[in-house]
């Protein structure tokens, strides 16, 4: 090495180690600076916004500035005689030019929130300086619990023209959802036919046991999800896009800070503290406590306490959402950390596996449950609750919102009875949000095809919301609707190409330049439009500071599509179809108009070759979406179909379910040439998709007494369990009025003529409800059938006593 060389090596560890001390000396002047000359210096660097008070004399608007200073000053001494921290000054100044903004209105809620933190923090301080770590943990779960309340307290009401973010209690607007029964608490058993004959028309325990063990197997039953996490304190829970993951962990954590989730951790007392880490927003590949924290909004030494003490809550949502750089390795480090702190609770979220009859590999120790769709019920109530919300979000009178909100709630409630299409898609909160916020603004009509619904929810929220939130000026109002769907759509379609759901602000800024231009629009304006979107409710939003995501990956998935189809990107399309990340945007892309929806679904059949595989089921999906299937494919598809049926196994009827209508017609075509085993097998599998075409079909062999092997005895390896004709049309028909007031009127006028057997069925449905603990179907529908029946047989037993003497006298 030469002296020059060496010299050069000695002057730069200089000037890196001069760097390094300037750097701590300022850390240090900062940190001895007193709380007024950070509140001084923050003032005198925020810039002057005169048309947030335009109008106000300038001494009121100086009062005003001085009150708000000095009520921050009174917030920061409450914390005691500490320094303000880096982080503390940074949300100390967003606050101060949020504030600004708003002129400094006295009625600030920030504000508030502000003062009481500072306050909850000095508790934390001194028992930091003291020493006292019980103490200070304490005080750090006082404040941090009523942090998480504050945050996810509350759900946003989407889609509302007013100038503000609609935020409710959960009280108001949140309806709880349920998960299946988790499967290693199904209970097994192996009953037989109890021995002897039973009384007429009675239903034996036997009978009701046994069913109701058959049909844990394909309907497990209901359970909140706060039931599912007092038996299990790990839950993996698998939800379709849109069926509320997210919102569903926000209520358990909201539930937690307040102490009133339970779980099973043993000795659990007191109550747990929650963390809710969404996976988007890991930026390393490690699941442990400082990453936790960061996520969490919570500080690390708090929540290593927290998992060292087995308190601790891990709500990990969205497990498939995580950054490509991220992904696979998530799971492995919150596993070593469940490893490290074996008494943590936890429950993450994710999507379905690809491909029928596969399931997540949930981590070991955890249970795997499925987040089930709303019934009818659940549906009415929670378009009750959004209705209300959105009144009170007006600034109503309790009881004119209540008024109001009932007759729009019963007007909706009618349109969506009206139409199963419609009523399959409200199974789901977000689809269910997105009717109402369609009802709403565009009340004559609902569309029934997913594609159409979101074309309409985009149209509420780029076009009306719009118009409502932005000032006429504002770049983005230069876009009309369509162009900004169109912006967005190439955005949408290069995030999902790089399997992202989030994005850096200065990406998206970067990739909505590179497509202005194509619009008529200068890149320059990319910034401006950015700016102006941060922070709004819109399709696309500001998640997290910083960062944007669409405001559901459904709707990233929508646009992606519809910017494929455009292209005519079938190719790329296709490529994707062994890939769950893509197999939302192939189905929704049959369903645009213009796309080639044959091209599409021939395609995917292609690609099955010979099997009946994930081709097959996207394929069958897409004739739900596509406007329009021609008659030989749509013939293909069921004759591949028809490989399943009659189902002979519990996997292939798992797989006609999964199919849903699709395979009604082909179940129905095969029925009346089918054996008395097939016939059952088939009308049990039209009942289980609810395939409500089929009623008259089914009500023919109400009648039937033919006696079968039961056609699920294969399922519980039960022995000696025949049936009838007649009880497995009653077991189907009373799965069809669940979904159709057509079917229960025939189900009606038809059952005087039942075989007794079916009546029985009836009533071993109502004693399967409560084993169960289902909700019963409709206001005393079964109740309404048994007794209509039963009347019925009366009639003909009385009318036969009657005939009796008379013959008696006769043969005398």
């Amino acid at each position: 090495m030469t002296a020059a060389v060496r010299q050069a090596k000695i002057g730069t560890g200089r000037g890196k180690a001069a760097a390094g001390a300037k750097r701590q000396a300022k850390v240090k002047a900062a940190a001895a600076e007193s709380p007024e000359a950070v509140l001084d210096r923050i003032f005198a660097e925020l810039p002057d916004n005169p048309q947030a008070s335009d109008g106000l004399p300038e001494v009121v608007r100086k009062n005003r500035r001085g009150r708000a200073r000095r009520r921050l000053l009174d917030a920061l001494a409450a914390r005691g005689p500490y320094p303000v921290p880096e982080g503390l000054r940074g949300e100390l100044r967003a606050l101060v030019e949020r504030w600004g903004q708003k002129g400094f209105e006295d009625a600030f809620p920030e504000a508030d929130a502000f003062e009481l933190r500072c306050a909850e923090e000095r508790a934390v301080l001194d028992a930091a300086a003291r020493g006292d770590e019980e103490a200070r943990f304490a005080a750090a779960e006082r404040a941090y619990r009523r942090e998480v309340e504050a945050r996810y307290g509350q759900i946003e009401i989407r889609g509302l023209q007013l100038s503000a973010r609609v935020r409710q209690d959960l009280e108001i607007a949140y309806v709880p959802l349920h998960v299946e029964e988790p499967s290693d608490a199904v209970r097994s058993a192996k009953l037989r036919r109890a021995a002897g004959k039973r009384p007429k028309d009675e239903v034996t325990t036997a009978e009701v046991k046994a069913a109701s063990a058959m049909l844990r197997e394909l309907e497990r039953p209901r359970v909140l999800a706060t039931e599912a996490l007092v038996n299990h304190p790990r839950l993996l829970i698998v939800g379709e896009p849109g069926s509320g993951k997210s919102t569903l962990l926000a209520y358990l954590a909201t539930r937690a800070a307040r102490g009133e989730l339970a779980t099973s951790t043993p000795g659990r007392d007191p109550a747990s503290i929650p963390f809710l880490v969404p996976v988007r927003a890991l930026q390393q590949p490690t699941a442990n406590p400082e990453h936790i924290a960061r996520v969490a909004g919570a500080d690390a030494w708090f929540v290593e306490a927290a998992l060292q003490r087995g308190r601790a809550l891990l709500l990990v949502d969205g497990l498939d959402e995580a950054r490509s750089d991220v992904a696979g390795k998530v799971l492995p480090t919150l596993a070593a950390t469940l490893d490290a702190y074996p008494g943590t609770s936890v429950i993450v979220t994710t999507r379905p596996a690809a491909g029928p009859g596969k399931d997540e590999i949930a981590p070991k120790g955890f249970a795997r449950v499925r987040l089930l769709p709303m019934i009818r019920e659940e549906v009415g109530v929670f378009i009750d609750r959004w209705c209300l919300a959105a009144e009170l979000s007006l600034n109503k009178p309790r009881g004119q919102a209540e008024i109001d909100a009932r007759a729009a709630a019963d007007d909706l409630k009618e349109r969506v009875r009206a139409s199963r299409a419609i009523e399959r898609l409200a199974e789901t909160p977000l689809l269910c949000s997105v009717i109402c916020v369609v009802h709403r603004f565009l009340g004559q009509r609902i569309p029934e095809r997913r594609v159409a619904l979101y074309e309409a929810i985009t149209n509420v929220l780029l076009y009306e919301w719009d118009r409502a939130k932005f000032a006429e000026d504002a770049t983005i109002g230069k876009l009309d609707a369509h162009a900004k769907r169109a912006l967005l759509a190439r955005l949408a379609l290069s995030m999902h190409r790089a399997r992202v759901a989030e994005l850096p602000a200065e990406e998206v800024v970067k990739r909505l330049a590179a497509h202005l231009p194509d619009l008529g629009r200068p890149e320059n304006e990319a910034a401006a439009i950015v700016a102006e979107i941060r922070d709004r409710n819109g399709v696309l939003v500001e998640r997290a500071p910083g960062s944007f995501a669409f405001s559901h990956l459904t709707f990233q998935e929508y646009l992606a599509a519809m910017e494929l189809v455009n292209a005519h990107a079938y190719d790329e399309l296709l490529r994707g179809y062994k890939d769950k990340w893509w197999h939302e945007v192939i189905v929704l892309s049959a369903g645009f108009p213009g796309a080639h929806a044959d091209k599409i679904i021939r395609g995917l059949l292609d690609r099955d070759g010979d099997d009946v595989a994930e081709g097959t089921m996207l394929a069958a999906q897409c004739t739900e979406t596509a406007i329009e299937v021609r008659q030989p494919l749509r013939k293909e598809i069921e004759k591949r179909v028809a490989r399943l049926v009659p189902p002979t196994s519990l996997t292939e009827l798992r797989t006609l379910i999964v199919l849903g209508e699709v395979a009604g017609p082909v179940l129905l075509r095969l029925l009346d040439k089918a054996s008395t085993e097939d016939k059952a097998s088939i009308i049990m599998a039209l009942g289980f998709i609810r395939y409500e075409p089929a009623t008259r079909a089914i009500l023919k062999l109400l009648k039937d007494p033919s006696e079968t092997v039961h056609p699920l005895t294969n399922v519980t390896k039960m022995s000696n369990l025949t049936t009838t004709l007649a009880e497995c049309a009653a077991s189907s028909m009373v799965r069809l009025i669940e979904v159709s007031e057509a079917a229960f009127s025939a189900f009606l006028d038809a059952i005087p003529s039942a075989h007794p057997s079916a009546i029985l069925t009836l009533k071993v449905s109502k004693e399967i409800d409560k084993e169960l603990g289902r909700p019963s179907q409709g206001p005393d529908r079964l109740e309404a059938l048994i007794a209509r029946a039963e009347a019925a047989h009366a009639k003909v037993s009385s009318a036969s006593a009657a005939r009796s003497p008379r013959r008696a006298a006769r043969s005398g």
